[in-house]
């Protein structure tokens, strides 16, 4: 096969982006352009807010400020995944313009474009992950933008002002924060819709990559991670990397089914003078499971076993549950006390409307306290760890699965970890609003001037991507060029991890796909998009 007939058929790709609102994705947007093109890749990007335009319910904005258009986005995004039913709505419209754009390229929309990718630009929805890897498997790489939110506020604010040329002040920071809020996870308080909203926190922690958009200037780390999906054969993991990796893997130990985490504590080791780090050992690890007693946690196959989905299935008993019936049925009682109960309910049992109201509360804040649940929590379970064996930890760093809870990082602080780096957000912890003096949650480097604990989103290759990219299977002698030849070719090299003839299985996905996308909700070209004669 000569070179040229290499490069007409290096395959697609597809890259989703992912960010809470106020970080620049466009400037990880344009990285993966300009590292693409050092492959000779050519990027083609798809903004999904100006694919709302052709949504049936779409109307112009009712005036030209940012705040206005971003609100109104908002809003249209919403409505059209309530008329698709569905939160996968403008995946669907990305596919449509995925195939629309290969079409222009090779004229066919059934034809592979090959060396080109197309940027999604970006994803709120965590169902739109789960449809796109569906129909594109090992051809989608999704990247997250993150950033601290004083630092998303100061910069959304900025741009809001400059679009009305007009100085940055308190209402456009109190508008920041508003869209802020919607982005993170929007609630709509009709139980049909219920989900619907944008949710960007559930849709961030899906990533393939997490690149620290904070820093004001350089290229985030993503060229070292496209270098890795062409088979870079000499790039190892960071210290960062390796020690969230071995959190994620501890995690696989709980059996809780609502949410594994796992923790590890890690000493690292950094140069003098600019402090990158240059070792990482791990000291203790934890994960979210029941005590066993004698010490430890409960291991699969332990006799007996007080596990909890082991006492529901066998015993019919959920500890955790009873207690807060009971407690909830204690406030009734006190408010029936009162004579603050409508007649119809005041003459019932305080228990039997404890129980009939339950279900009615999930996602409050009463239902989310956490101090009557069985297992230890992973943090605590790995400063356990160190505790039984005698290992300080007094300046080190815990790399965590999820944000910690209020009743972990209170016991972070106290034992003296200099940094916690967590990988998916927890908005119900209230760290930040108990122990706002003792913790930092805006450092951009992790860093602070002050002692308190720094907590500072993971940057690197996701856990869910470790194995892959830095596996030998497919790079270097065994399975790609040595680093040298790797250089010389990269001009002409295909990604390592995509599977022979992928586009075989997504072109015929992505046509199933859009058969569930009516014309009548959003006008797209049928006939020339999925034409029947293909």
């Amino acid at each position: 096969m000569s070179a040229t007939q290499e490069i007409e058929q290096r395959p697609e790709l597809i890259f989703a982006l992912v960010g809470p609102a106020g970080v620049r994705l466009d400037d990880l947007s344009r990285a993966v352009k300009d590292h693409l093109k050092t492959f000779g890749y050519v990027a083609i990007e798809i903004r999904l807010s100006e694919l709302l335009k052709q949504f049936v319910g779409w109307t112009q904005e009712s005036d030209t400020t940012e705040y206005t258009r971003i609100k109104h986005r908002q809003s249209v995004a919403h409505a059209f995944r309530i008329r698709m039913k569905h939160g996968s709505a403008l995946a669907r419209a990305a596919i449509a313009s995925i195939r629309e754009k290969r079409a222009s390229v090779t004229s066919s929309p059934d034809r592979p474009a090959s060396g080109h990718a197309y940027i999604i630009q970006q994803l709120k929805h965590p169902h739109e992950v789960e449809l796109l890897r569906q129909v594109y498997g090992s051809s989608l790489v999704v990247l997250a933008g993150h950033a601290p939110q004083a630092a998303r506020v100061k910069s959304l604010a900025l741009r809001m002002a400059q679009k009305d040329d007009r100085p940055v002040d308190g209402s456009y920071s109190a508008k920041a924060e508003e869209i802020i809020h919607i982005d993170d996870k929007q609630e709509d308080t009709d139980e049909e819709h219920r989900g619907l909203g944008q949710n960007t926190r559930d849709t961030y922690p899906l990533a393939d990559y997490f690149a620290n958009l904070g820093q004001v200037s350089g290229e985030h780390g993503i060229s070292r991670f496209i270098d890795l999906l062409f088979g870079h054969p000499f790039h190892t993991p960071v210290p960062d990397e390796y020690a969230m990796y071995q959190a994620s893997a501890a995690s696989l130990r709980s059996s809780d089914e609502n949410r594994q985490v796992g923790a590890v504590i890690v000493a690292l080791t950094r140069k003098e003078h600019h402090g990158k780090i240059t070792n990482a050992d791990v000291v203790a690890s934890g994960m979210n499971e029941v005590p066993r007693r004698g010490g430890g946690f409960y291991w699969h196959e332990d006799s007996p076993d007080g596990r909890d989905q082991w006492l529901m299935a066998y015993q019919g008993v959920d500890r955790a549950s009873n207690i807060k019936v009971s407690a909830l049925t204690e406030l009734l009682y006190k408010i029936r006390a009162r004579n603050w109960l409508k007649d119809e309910v005041a003459n019932l049992p305080a228990n039997q409307l404890a129980h009939e109201l339950i279900p009615y509360l999930k996602g409050t804040q009463f239902m989310d306290i956490g101090e009557f649940m069985r297992p230890v929590h992973a943090e605590m379970a790995a400063l356990v760890d160190s505790a039984r064996r005698g290992v300080p930890v007094h300046g080190l760093t815990m790399y965590v699965t999820t944000f910690p809870c209020h009743n972990c990082a209170k016991h972070i602080i106290a034992v003296g970890l200099r940094q916690v780096v967590y990988l998916e957000p927890y908005p119900k912890s209230r760290a930040q609003v108990l122990h706002g003096e003792e913790i930092n949650l805006d450092s951009i480097d992790g860093t602070d001037s002050d002692d308190r604990v720094v907590f500072l989103a993971f940057t690197g290759v996701a856990p869910r991507q470790y194995q892959r990219v830095f596996g030998m299977a497919n790079r270097g002698k065994k399975g790609g060029l040595a680093l040298k030849e790797w250089t010389a070719a990269r001009g002409s090299l295909t990604p390592k991890y995509i599977i022979r003839n992928a586009s075989q299985a997504y072109l015929l996905a992505e046509r199933q796909e859009l058969e569930k996308l009516p014309t009548e909700i959003y006008k797209w070209d049928r006939e020339f998009i999925c034409p029947t004669t293909a």
